[in-house]
């Protein structure tokens, strides 16, 4: 477990030469999930046999299986696969799911203000992705079908279907989506430099499974550039947004360290971030981040005109050098909370 070019702890030998797995440990300070608890992922990565290095290492076969358990009760299983088929230029991902979730929602109910309402949402969750090679492993094709069958608890007394429409509950969501995308990263865990930007949409209807009509658009981009050596500046633009009358925990949110989970939804969602990270040497880095967004929506109890602000620090260490990927933890200051992140990769990852 030493890089033979620095003799530094490093997992690279290990999971090319022994079939290894990282322990991915996560400690869980969400505050929509109890505010406390842990996951554990055990994350094997499996280079390619044949091709150039970039060919082996920057897109590698990776297989992963994680379980989660929050205070609030929370609890989560699931298994994630994720390979390509180079001489025909496919990649394709496969995941499963089940949880037994414990969420706060928000709304802004008139005379009362923003009042919090705790679901119990048990979704079973199963993901196909497959992508096609379009011009030299930097423009892909691709298409992804998602299936969400979710069941809805609550113990608080039933209120208006105006603010949470109770035929919305229990209800079987698929999704068929289209999507386009170029990535001339140089690494898919913790990219140095590069582009990378996505468009999907996706719709719901009876003949993909879905008993609510669903249209979802879904756009990002990231860039990533080393001004100098040991600098790496990075951006992340985002935006979603989805028609009426889906389910309420189908809403769009703010994605960002120190912003709860579903704190703020709205039709449409639109973001913006920066992260500066600085390699004090080749193995330890400092960064510095900082984001805004805000939802929009035309219903009056999803309202928001505050653009919300969230950012923090944090370090990385250099875990597997020939895959690129770094590990470390971010402290995150929010609105409404102080929270701390255990980071794999790249947490713009997804």
């Amino acid at each position: 477990m030493k890089d033979t070019l620095d003799g530094s702890f490093d997992l690279g030998d290990y999971v090319v030469n022994m079939s290894g797995f990282i322990p991915y440990p996560i400690i869980i300070t969400e505050p929509a999930l109890g505010s406390f608890g842990g996951a554990m992922a055990l994350v094997f990565i499996s280079p390619k046999k044949k091709g150039t290095d970039e060919e082996k290492f920057r897109f590698p076969d990776i297989t992963g299986a994680a379980g989660l358990y929050t205070l609030n009760n929370t609890w989560g299983a699931g298994a994630l696969r994720q390979g390509s088929f180079p001489a025909i230029g496919l990649r394709y991902t496969v995941a499963l799911g089940y949880a037994d979730v414990k969420m706060n929602f928000y709304r802004d109910i008139p005379y009362f203000g923003e009042q919090e309402f705790l679901f119990n949402i048990k979704p079973l969750f199963a993901m196909l992705d497959l992508s096609e090679n379009i011009y030299k492993n930097r423009i892909f094709g691709g298409l992804r079908y998602q299936f969400v069958k979710t069941w809805i608890g609550y113990d608080f007394p039933k209120v208006s279907d105006s603010i949470f429409d109770s035929e919305m509950f229990d209800k079987n969501l698929g999704t068929l989506g289209l999507y386009g995308e170029f990535d001339n990263r140089n690494s898919i865990f913790t990219p140095d430099r590069g582009l990378r930007t996505k468009v999907t949409y996706s719709f719901g209807r009876n003949f993909t499974a879905s008993d609510v009509d669903i249209n979802r658009l879904e756009a990002y981009l990231t860039l990533f550039l080393r001004p100098v050596k040991r600098w790496v500046c990075s951006f992340r633009l985002m935006g979603q947004g989805v028609n009426e009358g889906v389910p309420f925990y189908y809403y769009p949110y703010l994605e960002m360290r120190g912003i709860a989970m579903m704190r703020y939804q709205g039709q449409w969602e639109a973001q913006i971030e920066t992260e500066q990270r600085v390699d004090v040497t080749r193995r330890w880095s400092v960064l510095g981040f900082v984001g805004t967004g805000r939802t929009w929506s035309d219903s009056k109890y999803m309202e928001d005109l505050t653009w919300h602000v969230a950012g923090g620090a944090g370090f990385r260490y250099l875990l597997a050098r020939i895959f690129g990927l770094r590990m470390g933890i971010d402290i995150a200051a929010g609105p409404d909370q102080l929270s701390y992140y255990i980071v794999l990769g790249h947490y713009w990852n997804k």
